[in-house]
This record gives structure tokens, C-alpha cells and sequence, in this order.
């Protein structure tokens, strides 16, 4: 490519900077190879990985893309939740679908019977939000909404 004086940019690399796919390239990226990035707990940080061929390499990944069903009005989707971004195990769907294959919060794994576990123990005096957030893996903002029957009610 030349610039606007017929001299060759040699910057110019791929073409592929400002469109969408470079964007959702850029986005996996730093989900999973930032730890500053605010959702790196929930992939790099869990152990997600991004395969070599794609890490440093987008015209890898766009030639992959392009012949495995990438539009523009689609989102890439690991197949296994917990596996990495790579070729067998990604593909494009709607961003509806991709919505349905999220971990579910961990307030959804809680059940009553452990709230009400929660509850029992809080009565004792004994523990700090903290501390049963810790022991139960969630959040102290869960544990406060369940000792104050916010959610998982506890019914008289």
C-alpha cells in the first residue's frame, strides 16, 4: 500500500485495523492475555488460552474466521466453556446464543439449603460477610442479600 506521496507505508501490515473482526481479534486478546482487563478473572485468569497460530498473528485468525462462518452481526463462541480459543473449539454464532452458553453466577449454583446453611451460621455471630463469602464462593453483597432474605428467601 503507498501512502498519499506514492512512498511505500511501511506500516501497512493486513488491512485488517478499524474493521469488526480485528476488534473481536483485539477483544480476545486482552480477555485473556491482559490482567488489567476487567474481565480477565473469567478467561486468561482462569487458564482460557488463545492458540498460537491467532495469539500475534491476525491474519491467521481472519483467514480462519472468514472460511468458518464469521458476519459481521455474529460473536465468536468457544464451544466448550472451558476451553480455549482455538479453531476446534470455536465458532460464530448470534450474540443470543452466545449469551446461553455463560457460567452461570455462582448465585445460581447456591441452593436454599445452603442458604439457609448461610443464614444458621451468620446467626451465630461468628463469621464476617467475608468470611462466609469465602467459605462459600461468592461475593459478601450474595451473602448480605441472603442473611436479609433478599434472595433465597427463607420462608417462616
Amino acid at each position: 500500500m503507498k501512502n498519499q506521496i506514492g512512498n511505500e507505508n511501511l506500516n501497512y501490515k493486513h488491512g485488517g485495523k478499524g474493521t469488526r473482526l480485528y476488534n473481536v481479534w483485539q477483544d480476545m486478546k486482552q480477555r485473556v492475555l491482559n490482567p488489567n482487563n476487567k474481565r480477565y478473572k473469567d478467561y486468561g485468569g482462569r487458564g482460557i488460552i488463545i492458540c498460537p497460530e491467532w495469539t500475534n498473528d491476525f491474519i491467521n485468525f481472519r483467514d480462519w474466521a472468514l472460511n468458518n462462518g464469521y458476519k459481521e452481526d455474529l460473536e465468536i463462541n468457544r464451544v466448550i466453556n472451558d476451553g480455549n480459543y482455538e479453531p476446534s473449539n470455536c465458532d460464530f454464532v448470534p450474540a443470543e446464543e452466545n449469551m446461553r452458553n455463560r457460567r452461570k453466577p455462582k448465585t445460581e449454583i447456591l441452593s436454599l439449603e445452603l442458604a439457609n446453611e448461610i443464614r444458621t451460621l451468620w446467626k451465630t455471630g461468628k463469621y464476617k460477610l467475608k468470611e462466609l463469602a469465602d467459605k462459600f464462593g461468592v461475593s459478601p453483597s450474595t451473602i448480605s442479600l441472603i442473611i436479609n432474605n433478599k434472595i433465597w428467601r427463607n420462608l417462616p
